[in-house]
């Protein structure tokens, strides 16, 4: 005698279900995930020497970022009132 194993399968029904709830939670997910985007900065840097080649074109740098610090610095307001 010949015995036949099976095994079990899940009715089609709940894996329909399944596959809907899965699909489902992908797309809400999705939603609610941060958008991601590349932030473009607009490039506001002074053109700097990139290889200076003399103590001149050094001194040049810094005499620009001198003046930046100075610039950036805060300006004093008067207090008083007169």
């Amino acid at each position: 005698m010949l015995v036949k194993l099976t095994r079990y399968h899940p009715p089609i029904r709940r894996l329909q279900e399944e596959f809907a709830a899965r699909i489902a939670r992908r797309r809400y997910t999705r939603a609610k995930s941060p958008k991601t985007t590349k932030l473009q900065l607009a490039d506001n840097s002074e053109p700097w020497l990139k290889n200076p080649d003399s103590i001149a074109e050094d001194w040049e740098i810094a005499c620009k970022v001198s003046d930046r610090v100075e610039q950036s610095k805060p300006q004093p307001t008067s207090l008083s009132g007169n």
